[in-house]
């Protein structure tokens, strides 16, 4: 009785941050709800998961490679929704294409390994769901304010993903915790292992620190007082969840993006945002070799209380490597763990079933050999570029790009996240995905945007009172319309 009125009481609270801040901001178009939707399954266990635990039928897990049906039937539903929401937009897709080739040559790449692959049509189930995503994320890239609606949305889908979270650890340890191949239990929320609870966290409590930078500023220029309290309770109890997570890679990755965060304006001011950049990949790159020649994540494991083998991740990379000879094209997209070289690998180990490699370059080398490591070469320099791009010309998610592409290669470096659901990776798309040229549902082209924009500069001192008064007198005409 306790641990259900605990679950209850926390949906409550959830409901009431939700309301509160529905009092002073809104979503700007109900289209918003799909990835809200989206973000809030894909950081949690997911549909399949909750509907089994309320004893609806088709819930349950199936088997790795035809994936669960529920799942393949709610995002199909999900892709043809936010279709249909950009074609209303008159979303441009050859320009949307064009301004993000290196992301779409990766994706195209691992679509093609479905040839190659010795599970065809799995991998290409697989990737359709995984690719999911870029249907999606323009849709609030595309709204009258993307930064905002970016905001919003990761708030309040942090109001239920944390404070669920704490009953479920405490009263319901077959849900929120999770028993690790060796017998010790972890804690995981309503995440799948404490790994991603770690992810979810860091990347949720930065978003809500942004938010409350954000709203802080612009509480002389709001009609309506943001609310600062929920955020303030939300975001300690994200912390909290963060430490106890006992995930050292999203404990570093939260340090390392809120020192970006408060530099990022330092940043976006910098004339020579560009050559920062380079520097930044030329450092990730010596990193890199560093760690190949010294073996320096021994000593970085160690300083965490990780032991040397980076909690076995070493012992995994080596075994994985070993057994991996398919080093031109790869063994496909998430293919090698179902081939007979990964199965041997978690035998070998006595590991119990592998699902990634816990580092994203290896794991790419794994689907795609050395050619999946080009295409995520240029994958990486043309996201960066679009980040530096967005930061010289102030744009206020440049100041969030500049965050999350340095974490997501980061995070790759003891997890696996390219291509794959989560938090981290959607944020970095959302954040580095460049739609400042296409259709007309971007914040210059649409009627809202346009009177937002007109409203900025008059507070800025960019357009005199007659211009101001003319947009004022057209605004409602462009709304009839």
């Amino acid at each position: 009785m306790v641990a259900k009125l605990t679950l209850l009481a926390s949906f409550a609270v959830s409901l009431w941050m939700i309301r509160r801040d529905g009092r002073w901001r809104r979503f700007s178009s109900a289209a918003l709800w799909i990835p809200a939707i989206w973000v809030g399954l894909g950081s949690s266990r997911g549909l399949p998961f909750w509907l089994a635990q309320i004893g609806l039928v088709g819930g349950g897990q199936s088997n790795r490679l035809d994936g669960n049906p529920v799942n393949l039937v709610f995002n199909n539903g999900m892709f043809l929704l936010a279709i249909v929401v950009l074609i209303r937009r008159r979303f441009r897709w050859g320009q949307y294409v064009f301004a993000n080739k290196g992301l779409f040559l990766f994706y195209a790449f691992f679509l093609c390994s479905a040839v190659w692959s010795p599970f065809f049509v799995p991998t290409l189930k697989r990737w359709v769901q995984e690719s999911g995503w870029l249907l999606i994320a323009p849709i609030v890239l595309t709204e009258p304010n993307p930064a905002a609606s970016i905001r919003v949305m990761f708030v309040r889908v942090s109001y239920i993903l944390f404070p669920v979270s704490i009953p479920l650890i405490r009263y319901f340890p077959n849900i929120g915790r999770t028993l690790t191949y060796h017998g010790s239990m972890l804690v995981c929320g309503v995440a799948d292992h404490k790994n991603s609870l770690g992810q979810l966290c860091f990347v949720f409590c930065l978003m809500l620190i942004w938010d409350l930078i954000e709203t802080r500023k612009s509480d002389a220029l709001s009609a309506t007082k943001p609310e600062h309290w929920p955020r303030l309770v939300n975001l300690g109890i994200g912390l909290y969840l963060l430490v106890i997570s006992s995930s050292a890679t999203s404990l570093m990755c939260f340090w390392m993006g809120l020192a970006l965060l408060l530099v990022g304006k330092r940043l976006a001011a910098m004339k020579n945002a560009h050559l920062v950049f380079i520097l930044g990949v030329l450092a990730i790159v010596c990193v890199l070799a560093l760690q190949q020649t010294f073996h320096l994540s021994s000593q970085v494991s160690e300083y965490f209380g990780r032991g040397e083998g980076m909690s076995g991740r070493s012992e995994i990379w080596q075994a994985a490597l070993e057994k991996h000879t398919d080093y031109f094209l790869g063994a496909g997209f998430r293919g090698f763990w179902e081939s007979r070289a990964g199965k041997e690998v978690f035998q070998q180990l006595g590991t119990g079933e592998l699902i990634t490699v816990h580092n994203g370059y290896i794991e790419t080398y794994l689907n795609g050999g050395v050619v999946g490591l080009c295409f995520l070469g240029i994958f990486i320099l043309s996201t960066g570029l679009i980040t530096t791009t967005k930061v010289v010309q102030q744009e206020s998610i440049g100041r969030l790009a500049v965050v999350f592409w340095p974490l997501i290669l980061i995070y790759n470096l003891t997890e696996t996240q390219f291509m794959m659901a989560g938090p981290v990776w959607y944020a970095m798309l959302l954040t580095t995905i460049d739609v400042r040229q296409v259709g007309v549902g971007r914040e210059d082209a649409t009627v809202g945007g346009r009177i937002v924009r007109h409203g900025q500069q008059l507070r800025l001192g960019h357009v005199n009172a007659s211009t101001a008064m003319t947009h004022a007198t057209v605004a409602p005409r462009e709304i009839g319309n």
